[in-house]
């Protein structure tokens, strides 16, 4: 569909100083599966570690990482949105959030990478012309890049509209990336993602 960053050109910066997002949108005839991970550099890491450590004795106990991983999830539910044709439609989680903290489970500055999976139903009436729109604020207050990809099951086709970018702020204050495309092909007989 497209990439794009939150902020302006990383001509001569460094990426470990960005949050990377990777966004993967599979849309089949029934369902819209929806992949997100982010990947922390050193030392943006190091700060997401320290709240993660409660009691502050520089470990990440399993029971922090669990609330961890509750908090996040909260914030997801608020912070993500799926339109399809400018209905909103539920996120049902796919799989268990998984926090991989590498080889370092504790508070130190070593990258670390968070996924997320949920999806949702595709309407009956879906067919040409529709539009599918996914919007997340989360961490949309890190500096950010955006990686966005789009997989369809055979007969289907999107192209990307041409408002992707940021929308004004949610009822929290975020600024919501918006990931925009518009089926050009729907052939209803096919379903890839066999759900």
């Amino acid at each position: 569909m497209a990439c794009f960053s939150s902020l302006p050109a990383l001509a001569h910066t460094s990426l470990e100083r960005y949050v990377r997002e990777t966004v993967s949108v599979s849309v089949g005839t029934e369902n819209i599966d929806i992949r997100i991970q982010f990947s922390f550099p050193s030392d943006l890491s190091l700060a997401e570690r320290q709240r993660m450590d409660r009691d502050g004795d520089g470990k990440i106990s399993k029971q922090e990482k669990d609330a961890y991983l509750t908090d996040f999830q909260a914030r997801a539910e608020r912070l993500m949105r799926m339109t399809v044709n400018g209905k909103t439609l539920p996120l049902i989680p796919l799989e268990d959030t998984v926090l991989d903290l590498e080889d370092a489970p504790g508070v130190e500055a070593h990258p670390h990478e968070l996924r997320l999976a949920c999806f949702a139903r595709m309407p009956k009436n879906f067919a040409v012309g529709g539009t599918i729109v996914l919007e997340s604020g989360l961490w949309a207050e890190a500096p950010l890049m955006v990686a966005v990809s789009m997989e369809t099951a055979g007969g289907i086709r999107f192209h990307a509209a041409d408002t992707q970018g940021l929308r004004a702020p949610s009822e929290d204050g975020a600024m919501l990336r918006i990931t925009e495309a518009c089926c050009t092909q729907w052939e209803s007989g096919n379903n890839k993602n066999g759900r």
